[in-house]
Order: structure tokens, then sequence, then C-alpha cells
């Protein structure tokens, strides 16, 4: 017999903690991947699509960063080198929340053109909102949804807004990675994204709402839970108090932001059949054809965000049926439907759905992809021409 001991196994938990790391550099591996490919497909088409649809003679004289500044992507970029206030600013800009612009402007200190800036913002944010869904995503539907689940993010039909330099990539890195410590009920640890989320976009209320309804339904009141979900909270609302103080003295009012959405788009709150009405009624009002294609698929986008909330709620996925609920609830009590495409974006319960459906059916899979990629290809054309798309 010999007298070397054998090695002692490695604990249990070390088995599973190198499995988890394992499993989450896959995850930021995956959205790395898919992130960068799909930004380089949709800059192709936006160079493509300006060059063929172009009447200039001779080369084109566009750069490819004005290809995507266009329509909120100007007022953040002019936010961030002038100010919310300044006269090179539109009056409103107090409707755009602040987190983003300040990024930009902390790359602008080091030397970046803001438009490069924001792009390069929402290129590493649409990388952490992509880990953190693939990591959600297998969590709620089991292994392999997490892949799926990525790429129905990144080809959605409004995905475009994932490469432009607006805040909604900023917003699901934010969003999606509160609910996934909220669902692991690590709760110390959803403070951070959801004040990303808060600092990005009024939306991040919805968020924090469907927080609390995880939170309801994990039913463990200790001293210790409680005391971290307060910390949550509280750290989630932050970023509006502190919006609401600066715009409380910079122009008189803490809501400041809410009255500039009045005023430069008149956004109030109405009943949902007033709000339905008048969307369904600017079909005969004197807009451009542009707006008023893009008022029809305002309320086929209420519809279809109608339908997967209602999907949520019968997979029992009570914090996400609330987040999408009031999200909703919120944009069809709205003077008119405004931005719904965009903001389904947000409502990023849907890929997990999505992938739900999709478990173990590779045609459903594809089905998926042939509707949604075609889509994400027009809205880049779209968006990049300079034409309204949501």
């Amino acid at each position: 017999m010999s007298n070397v001991e054998a090695a002692p196994a490695p604990p249990r938990t070390s088995v599973l903690r190198r499995a988890w790391e394992r499993v989450d550099e896959v995850a930021w591996l995956a959205a790395l991947r898919v992130s960068l490919v799909s930004r380089v497909v949709f800059l192709g088409v936006a160079i493509a699509g300006t060059w063929f649809l172009s009447n200039q003679e001779g080369p084109l004289t566009i750069g490819v960063l004005d290809m995507w500044h266009r329509w909120d992507a100007v007022h953040f970029t002019d936010i961030a080198t002038f100010g919310y206030f300044a006269s090179e600013t539109d009056p409103n800009a107090a409707a755009f929340f602040p987190l983003f612009p300040l990024l930009i402007d902390g790359l602008m200190a080091i030397g970046f053109d803001p438009r490069l800036a924001a792009m390069l913002i929402t290129f590493v944010a649409s990388i952490v909102a992509g880990a953190y869904l693939y990591k959600l995503a297998d969590l709620e539907v089991g292994e392999g949804a997490g892949r799926r689940a990525l790429l129905y993010l990144f080809l959605f039909p409004t995905a475009v807004f994932l490469v432009a330099p607006y805040s909604e990539a900023l917003f699901l890195a934010g969003a999606i990675a509160a609910f996934y410590y909220a669902r692991r009920a690590s709760w110390y640890l959803v403070a951070i994204p959801a004040a990303v989320a808060m600092g990005a976009r009024l939306a991040g209320l919805f968020v924090l709402v469907g927080l609390a309804v995880e939170f309801l339904r994990q039913r463990d009141f200790s001293l210790q839970r409680l005391a971290a979900g307060a910390v949550a909270g509280a750290l989630g609302l932050l970023p509006l108090l502190l919006y609401g103080l600066f715009l409380s003295r910079a122009a008189g009012s803490f809501f400041e932001f809410k009255d500039a959405q009045y005023r430069g788009w008149s956004r109030m709150v109405v009943s949902p059949i007033e709000s339905f009405l008048a969307t369904w009624n600017t079909w005969g009002g004197s807009y451009p054809a542009n707006w008023v294609f893009a008022w029809r698929v305002e309320i086929l986008a209420a519809l279809v965000g109608l339908f997967f909330t209602l999907w949520a709620f019968r997979e029992r996925y009570w914090a996400y049926a609330a987040y999408m609920l009031v999200t909703l609830g919120v944009l069809m009590t709205s003077t008119w439907y405004f931005s719904i495409p965009r903001m389904l974006l947000s409502l990023f319960p849907i890929p997990i759905l999505l992938a739900h459906y999709t478990r173990g059916n590779p045609e459903r899979h594809q089905n998926v992809l042939l509707v949604t990629a075609p889509l994400a290809t027009l809205g880049v054309i779209v968006f990049t021409q300079g034409k309204w798309f949501f």
C-alpha cells in the first residue's frame, strides 16, 4: 500500500462555482460576439442604403457618424456639449434623462467626438445588456435559452436603437441586470443597475415597480432582506431625486422633465380611449405619409405589447408582467401613441418569452428570426435615411 495520501476531492461548492464562472464567461463572450457582428452588419447596411438611395451626384459626402446622428441622438449630444439650458440646446431637452449625456460628456473630456462617444457607450451597454439577458433567460427557461434570447434582442424589429446614439442600450443594461440579481435574491446587487436604469430613462420607475413585485413574490421579510430591499429601492430612486433637484434649481420645477414632454411633444395623461382615437384619427390629418404609417405601426405595437404582457401573466412571471403592464399603461394613456415600437425593445421579457416558445423547436426559432431580422434591417435603413422611425 502506498504511503502517499490521495489529494482530497475539491469541495462541491468549488465545482459549482467554477461551472458558474464558465457559464458567466460564455454569456459575456456571446454578448460581445452578437453585439459586434450585428453592429458591423447594421453599419454596413446603413452605408449601403445611404449610397443606393442617395440622389447626390458623385461620391457620397455624408459621414458615417452623421448617418446615425438623427432625431433624439441630436438632443443627447447637444445636452452633453452645451448643457440642458444653453441657447444651442432644445428648450425641452429636460425630457431626456441625464446619465447618457453625462457619460458622453465624460468621453468628450478625453477627446472623443460626441457622436462617436455616444455610439461607443451604446456598444458597451449593449454587451452588458446582452450578457445579463443571456444569463437571465437561461435562469428562467433553461440552458440554451440565453443564446436564443440574445439573438431575439439584437435582431428585434427596433434593434437599430441598440446601435444608434440613443439611451435604450444603457437603460437595458441597468434594467436587465437589476432583474437578474433580483431573481437570484441578491438585493444589494440590484441597487446599482436599478440606478443606471433610472438615470437613463424615466422608465426606470417602471423597473422599480417590477422589482417591488419580485421582492413581494419571494416572501422573505426578514430584517436583513428588508434592509437589502430598502437599499435597492432607495438607490434606484436616487437618480430621479438628484435630477429633480437639479431641475428645481435650474428651471424652477422638480417635474420639469414632465413639463418638457408636454411642451415639446404634447404628451399628457388622457383616457386610453382618447389616446387610441387620437392616434387612429391621424389618418385624416395633414401629416407626412411617413408619420401616418408610423402611427398605424404604433397601434400594432401596442397590441403586440399587450399580447406579450398577457403571456407573461400566463407563465406567472409576475414581476416581468407588472413591469410590462405599467410601461404599456403609461404609453397607452398618453395624448397619442408615441414610440411604442421603440419601447417594446425595452420590454426585455419579450426575448425571454420567445426563447420559451422556441425551446426544443429549431423551426420556431428560425421562423422568429425570419420575421424579426428583415424588420430590423428595414429599421436601420429608415432611421439612417433621416425618416421618422419611432
